[in-house]
């Protein structure tokens, strides 16, 4: 039982080497990861409490600058700073200002907020107190409200009144449609004024040098935190994060990317994302490392990308940031007179796949290496990663980390086992298991045909395995374009496409098709200030496409293609927007008064057709139009 965090003045030697020893064995190839796997996982992480694995990083040095934060990426502005002393302090305010609040141990307690130098101490407060569980602040009233009450959330975080962020409306309008409204905290941007209810203002009124309530040491079955997937079908899923999954994320982040403190590391990823909250956000704390944060828009800040290179200078960053989406514009804004000596020769990037031009150019510009990893949320991020001192394959995602195991399968008809590994190269379904995985769904019903019995956990990712280990992602199960009984990667059209210096995003779909069930098809968004035509496009593809059946039919362009919060393109919105193109073109010629939607539904597309006023020839016609596509539908009277 830990009842004062004054008790713990140095690191504990065993856990220290284990932990923190920041001398790293090779990591080359496949053998390497074997040869560390030969010493039990528990010898190497003795202890599997990550919240005082924070605690331990704020102490290694508690006078260093722990975080520095400027406004809206203005890179000539006012900076601010907490060193570690303080981050500590405030965690440990807030940890007990949330007991006080009657907030237990294993209670949620939501934080609906982009980056502000106070989410740390939150979080670091909230691992000690209760169960964070960070929110996507883009998401409107009603998806937040869906979150609070599916997690049975007893207080919310959230960004009070800011210019930019309609966050605090969309969260009190949340919370004033349940009926046992959980209590309200606010944090606010550091060059701004605190909001009523500032958790760090109330904080102020507790001790920060030692808890006030009983805390055991967590294990490493304990839950630490909800997180919730993705969203990318537009249906996010609340995932139980374990305490052992992110301290194994630490020590896997280490191993991977040589971590020090001498790191200094840019947030400027969303902190709801596990890859952003652990390997771009956390993981730093708990390591040391200074923290840059650069705008409360991270990424999507204009001015601050335009800056990226002159943040590299100002404050030492020792690796770039940033998800696929980012490092294609980074590629094409090269340094130009800034020093960024301070880079090491490697970094890490995750998400969604990147193409291998990108790469290219990014080591052309900087001398920096991508390494590719592969990750999902049920996880608790990576499970590959290239080997940083090894040959890369380009195309292919990394080696599996260290006590890792990564299986292609053929699964059986109802997904519940895995019917057969599969060989050597051979596509199949991504199947993991290891320290990593998480504790599943909160709602145990979605469960099915994911977390399996053995510890298993069902990717929803084709891939396959090299003779030498490496991993090649082909897509997701439900992203391959079936044309004619060919299966179509959709990576393979939108690597050709960003190979074009003025294409800066592409996402390649399925357009239904009477006679081929799909044909590809791609979405583009230009590089600023450029122009290509469809036809100069579409030829440039073409003699970048091996496949044939590949080549898209179409590129439709658009201003700006939707994005997840992390970057990814959303492709269910794609596909409804290629089907309701696709359809609306098949029914042009039918005789009466129609009307289509077309939504995502169970994991597929689903049409439906309305027909004003009935007539039984109008829908006589419909239904022989639709009835020749492989697509769900209704047709509708009214």
């Amino acid at each position: 039982m830990i009842s004062n965090i004054q008790t713990i003045t140095t690191l504990d030697e065993t856990f220290a080497y284990g932990m923190m020893r920041w001398k790293y064995p090779p990591l080359r190839d496949q053998s390497d990861v074997e040869l560390i796997e030969k010493t039990p996982i528990e010898l190497r992480i003795p202890r599997w409490d990550f919240a005082l694995n924070l605690l331990e990083g704020c102490r290694l040095n508690p006078q260093k600058i722990a975080i520095y934060a400027t406004h809206n990426g203005d890179i000539d502005g006012p900076v601010i700073n907490w060193r570690f002393s303080e981050l500590e302090e405030q965690s440990i305010r807030i940890a007990n200002l949330l007991r006080s609040s009657g907030i237990n141990a294993d209670d949620p307690v939501a934080i609906v907020s982009p980056t502000v130098p106070g989410l740390f101490a939150t979080f670091i407060g909230g691992f000690l107190a209760a169960r964070p569980f960070p929110i996507n602040w883009m998401y409107d009233s009603v998806a937040i409200e869906d979150l609070i009450t599916q997690a049975g959330v007893k207080a919310v975080i959230a960004l009070g009144p800011t210019p930019g962020f309609s966050i605090w409306e969309n969260v009190t309008a949340a919370i004033s449609k349940i009926k046992n409204a959980p209590k309200l905290f606010s944090v606010h941007d550091p060059f701004g004024q605190p909001y009523e209810h500032d958790l760090l203002t109330e904080a102020k009124h507790f001790t920060g040098s030692k808890l006030d309530f009983d805390r055991p040491t967590a294990q490493r079955s304990d839950i630490a935190c909800y997180v919730h997937s993705g969203g990318t079908t537009g249906h996010p899923k609340i995932v139980k994060i374990l305490h052992g999954g992110m301290v194994y994320r630490q020590w896997a982040a280490n191993q991977g990317l040589a971590f020090t403190p001498d790191d200094v590391v840019l947030s400027d990823t969303p902190l709801f994302h596990i890859g952003g909250l652990l390997v771009r956000g956390l993981v730093s704390t708990a390591d040391g490392q200074t923290t840059v944060i650069p705008s409360l828009f991270g990424a999507r800040d204009k001015k601050y990308i335009e800056n990226y290179w002159r943040y590299v200078e100002r404050f030492g960053i020792t690796q770039i940031s940033g998800v696929p989406t980012t490092l294609s514009v980074l590629s094409k804004q090269p340094p130009k007179s800034e020093n960024i000596s301070s880079l090491r020769p490697y970094f890490a990037t995750g998400s969604t796949a990147m193409a291998v031009s990108v790469q290219e150019r990014l080591l052309q510009n900087t001398g920096c290496n991508t390494l590719q990893s592969y990750g999902l949320t049920e996880n608790t991020s990576h499970a590959a990663l290239d080997p940083r001192d090894g040959q890369f394959r380009r195309g292919f995602s990394g080696l599996r980390i260290p006590y890792t195991e990564l299986i292609i399968a053929k699964m059986s008809k109802d997904g519940e086992s895995i019917e057969r590994r599969c060989n050597t190269n051979e596509v199949g379904m991504v199947v993991v298991r290891g320290p990593g995985v998480s504790g599943g769904y909160l709602d145990p019903r979605q469960n099915k045909g994911v977390f399996l019995s053995g510890g298993l956990l069902v990717t929803g990712d084709l891939g396959s395995l090299d003779e030498d280990g490496f991993i090649r992602i082909s897509g997701r199960q439900k992203d391959i374009i079936i044309r004619g009984g060919h299966n179509i990667e959709p990576q393979v059209i939108e690597d050709a496409l960003m190979l074009s210096p003025h294409v800066a995003l592409a996402a390649a779909v399925g357009k239904p098709d009477a006679h081929a069930g799909e044909l590809p098809i791609a979405y583009v968004q230009l590089q600023p200030n450029t122009h290509i035509s469809e036809h100069a496009l579409l030829d440039f593809a073409s003699s970048h496409i091996n496949e044939r059946v590949a080549i898209p039919k179409e590129i439709i362009f658009l201003d700006q293609i939707p994005l997840t919060s992390v970057g990814k393109p959303q492709k269910h919105l794609l596909q409804i927007d290629s089907a309701k193109r696709a359809f609306s073109q098949a029914l042009e010629g039918i005789r009466g008064h129609w009307t289509l939607d077309v939504e995502y539904v169970g994991g597929g597309l689903f049409l439906k057709v309305s027909i004003h006023p009935s007539e039984i020839q109008t829908r006589q016609e419909v239904d022989k139009v639709l009835s020749a596509y492989a697509i769900r539908y209704e047709i509708l009277s009214s």
